[in-house]
């Protein structure tokens, strides 16, 4: 690695629409004096590629180099960046209870992904790695992914003893988007590591950050909803007799949770997934109409940590670039909760900025 400098250098795996990138935005927008540089990313699918390249640009405005291929990608090319940062939500189906939970067996090798990000991290040597999934990476079956993944991070030095078998190099957390200001139920378990190993009492659980907003303050206006997303009176009808359900009409926009059949009167949504696992409706509150609909791409990314919330116009804070709303909406259900990882990484850095100075403003 070169001599550090001011500035942290990101490689952003798994990328989507750029989740690692927008909040490390946020937090240049919040503390002046810290600098970062997303030097390239690894994103396979031609839309999220679009969507990232559309959001996304180096200082100078040109493109930030996408390795395409994680599997494909070869470190030790002359002109392969070097970062100090990697950041990955790495495929999650093979440990999602949505999928078919095969981990590292998965058919089509995307439980094996993360052994790639080793890959490269190897040679690389990063002094950060910070790694997302789906809460169901830490239920017992997974026991031996979550060892390998500990294994190899050890051997590779991200540990202050190798020796120590105490020692973990991966600190973990599970976090829900519900605790920390957005009003979806959305749990993932984050992961850490440092080169060396992490700091002591060192922690990935940020104090929560509560506040009385609901789903309904994240929905837009109704003169902005796509009239093609509200249901008819007669699939109104057929969604109450299919799923048992008495009536739609109700007092405050509401989430109707189609996978467990009920409405969920706390105020949160459910989930955000990919569209063919979305089960999200929308209730919105008239005294004596049922109204029904899907949610729009802008509540979406609302819910992603995109709100907008205080543009006269609740625009969300994403160039969709002339996308459709199928594609949009993968890229909401497969992306970063922006939100939360601003919280997140701001946390963190302030456990660093004693060792690092590059977050000596945090």
């Amino acid at each position: 690695m070169k001599k550090q400098d001011n500035v942290l250098r990101v490689f952003e795996g798994f990328a989507g629409y750029g989740g690692g990138s927008f909040a490390l935005r946020k937090l240049k927008q919040k503390h002046k004096n810290f600098n970062y540089k997303v030097v390239a990313f690894s994103e396979i699918d031609k839309y999220a590629i679009d969507l990232f390249n559309a959001n996304h640009k180096d200082e100078n405005g040109n493109l930030i180099k996408n390795y395409p291929d994680i599997t494909k990608a070869n470190p030790n090319e002359k002109d392969f960046p070097d970062f100090d940062l990697f950041t990955g939500g790495f495929p999650c189906q093979p440990f999602s209870t949505a999928g078919m939970q095969k981990g590292v067996n998965d058919p089509y090798g995307r439980g094996t992904l993360f052994e790639h990000i080793m890959r490269i991290c190897e040679v690389k040597k990063p002094k950060y790695i910070l790694l997302e999934n789906v809460k169901g990476l830490l239920s017992k079956k997974f026991d031996e992914t979550r060892k390998k993944m500990c294994d190899m991070l050890r051997n590779m030095g991200y540990v202050a003893n190798k020796d120590d078998p105490n020692e973990s190099p991966l600190a973990m957390a599970v976090l829900n988007s519900k605790d920390y200001g957005i009003p979806q139920n959305r749990e993932r378990v984050w992961m850490f590591a440092r080169l060396g190993g992490l700091p002591k009492d060192f922690s990935m659980t940020p104090p929560q950050r509560k506040n009385n907003l609901k789903l309904g303050d994240f929905l837009d206006p109704p003169d902005k909803v796509p009239k093609n997303l509200y249901l008819s009176d007669k699939q109104i009808e057929h969604l109450k007799e299919k799923h048992n359900i008495k009536s739609f009409i109700v007092d405050k926009p509401l989430c109707f949770d189609v996978y467990n059949k009920k409405i969920k009167t706390d105020g949160y949504s459910i989930t955000l997934t990919m569209p063919e696992h979305n089960s999200i409706r929308i209730i919105e509150a008239h005294k004596d109409k049922e109204v029904v609909r899907k949610m729009s791409v802008t509540e979406q990314f609302r819910l992603m940590g995109l709100e907008g919330l205080n543009d006269i116009d609740r625009n969300v804070d994403i160039d969709f670039n002339g996308q459709s709303y199928t594609q949009l909406s993968k890229r909401a259900g497969n992306g970063w909760d922006v939100n939360l990882v601003t919280i997140l990484l701001e946390f963190i850095f302030s456990q660093l900025k004693n060792s690092d100075d590059r977050f000596s403003d945090f």
